[in-house]
């Protein structure tokens, strides 16, 4: 090789020894009064601290940082408390009866709007062959939806296949509609009713009630009143700390209220 080619080798190679030796001091050094940073000689030669590398050539803060954005989205599916106010509807079974009324002193408390629809011995079956519930949404335009059903499920065998198609139809009625489902409060072990709407409805909007305490009335299956006002309060506390779309439901005291407007449909025939 000629000379003057071994001269500008050994030029580049003393270069990559100075900015090599450069990377060892983080804070950079001073030489006859100027200050030289160092830290971009260590990023562009690619050198990197042996006491922050986790074994891969990652940093430990680019390895926080990626710990950081996978702990975001795994909390993305909880929306942060919305404190305006709501134009509410609740639709269900019979349940309704003891539930809506404690709902509603929440909502008279909190500034919501109630529209109650009981459908007696409804089941998402009826709900789900009708066009029911996307005409009340389309009537009463509401932005929340609090549902109970499954009651009149509970002995219905094979009910993953027997249901679903119906449960999947009133979902994608409801939409991008914030909701909440309230199981049905279980008086015996059901055929799956409770596993069906658990696998169907969206994270945080399905409440069980299966494996909570009721006093039930003469009929062995309905919640006495004052069980069922102590229901809707554990779903609002529910709602409040696990729910995916908490609004505000501030504690209203004792007692119950009206609903804003209430609809009645007989049992199906």
């Amino acid at each position: 090789m000629n000379k003057p080619y071994w001269g500008l080798w050994s030029l580049l190679l003393v270069a990559l020894v100075f900015f090599a030796f450069l990377s060892l001091w983080q804070d950079g050094i001073t030489v006859g009064g100027l200050e030289i940073k160092t830290a971009s000689f260590a990023q562009d030669l690619g050198v990197v601290d042996p006491e922050n590398t986790n074994g891969s050539g990652n940093t430990d803060t680019l390895k926080n940082k990626k710990r950081v954005s996978k702990k975001a989205q795994a909390d993305d599916w909880r929306a942060p408390l919305d404190t305006t106010a709501k134009d509410i509807l609740f639709i269900g079974d019979s349940m309704l009866e003891g539930l809506a009324p404690r709902l509603a002193k929440y909502c008279s408390k909190n500034g919501h709007t109630l529209v109650e629809v009981i459908w007696y011995s409804s089941s998402t079956l009826y709900w789900g062959q009708s066009d029911r519930l996307a005409k009340l949404i389309a009537k009463y335009k509401p932005n929340y939806i609090f549902v109970c059903l499954g009651a009149n499920e509970l002995y219905v065998p094979n009910i993953k296949h027997a249901r679903r198609p119906y449960l999947k139809k009133m979902l994608a009625e409801i939409g991008d509609i914030p909701y909440v489902w309230i199981g049905p409060p279980n008086w015996d072990e059901d055929t799956g009713i409770n596993d069906l709407l658990a696998q169907e409805t969206d994270k945080g909007c399905f409440y069980l009630s299966a494996n909570d305490h009721f006093e039930r009335s003469r009929d062995g299956a309905h919640p006495t009143r004052a069980s069922a006002h102590k229901w809707m309060d554990r779903v609002v506390k529910w709602l409040e700390t696990s729910g995916a779309h908490p609004i505000k439901l501030d504690d209203p005291g004792e007692g119950i209220d009206r609903a804003t407007h209430i609809v009645v449909y007989q049992p199906p025939t």
